[in-house]
């Protein structure tokens, strides 16, 4: 019999919005990250096990794409799923929110590397001893991630240094407060005037305890943010890209 496609239920509560009343995007990568890790539990390959065998998934990019923005007290769905392997390299996985109602309010696609503990480095994900069950008809977003090209006219515009709060079990910046950092690098003005639409996020390099790193913001496209982490202290090294959609494009 085949396995269903993992989902669970959230409701979005004060703690999970922004100032004005609307669930963050970060809050939003929250809920798909705990997604996921249901969705490794339920394929027999959760954090402890893969722990145990010396491996652990990792995200390496993430585009979000936003119908409608919920609110306080909205109850959600989140379903996701391993669509295929590309390359050799990464896992594809997807997914999809709907709202109390069943309507699709965000779809969102994203590449996983698989890590072997012992070196440090990638490996290719179709030959570990955990292969999760693949859904190859199901796009919730069909395109490719790529590397975004750097955009012209670059200006620090903060700088953030990882603390306790930011990590996660892996010891350094979770996935999702890249997201609030990148945020925190809009005003608050031009977020209440330009309605998010979407969100790409490429994680390049690990950010541990102690690195500070400044948001880089470029020139904007008519509808689009570009906001690179980059190393304060070696500007060559860059922890993660940004791009940010509004209203209008994707």
């Amino acid at each position: 019999m085949a396995r269903e496609i993992s989902s669970k239920n959230f409701t979005v509560r004060f703690s999970d919005c922004d100032n004005m009343s609307r669930l963050r995007l970060s809050s939003l990568f929250e809920f798909l990250e705990e997604t996921a890790i249901v969705d490794a539990e339920q394929n027999g390959f959760g954090i402890w096990k893969m722990r145990e065998l010396g491996y652990t998934y990792a995200v390496s990019r993430m585009k979000l794409r936003v119908n409608h923005v919920p609110r306080w007290g909205e109850t959600l769905t989140v379903r996701t799923w391993t669509k295929d392997f590309f390359a050799h390299k990464v896992a594809l996985k997807d997914y999809c929110v709907f709202d109390g109602s069943g309507k699709a309010i965000a779809q969102a696609t994203s590449s996983w590397l698989l890590v072997n503990l012992r070196t440090g480095k990638s490996e290719d994900p179709e030959t570990a001893p955990f292969l999760p069950e693949l859904f190859p008809e199901e796009n919730a977003l069909s395109e490719t991630l790529d590397i975004l090209a750097t955009p012209p006219d670059p200006k620090v515009v903060l700088t953030k240094e990882a603390r306790y709060a930011d990590l996660d079990m892996n010891g350094h910046v979770n996935n999702c407060r890249y997201v609030d950092w990148a945020m925190d690098a809009l005003s608050l003005e031009e977020l209440k005037k330009r309605p998010l639409r979407s969100l790409q996020i490429n994680y390049l390099a690990q950010v541990p305890f102690g690195t500070s790193v400044n948001l880089v913001r470029f020139a904007d496209s008519r509808h689009h943010a570009y906001i690179f982490g980059v190393s304060a202290s070696d500007p060559s090294v860059v922890h993660f890209q940004t791009r940010i959609g509004f209203s209008g494009d994707a």
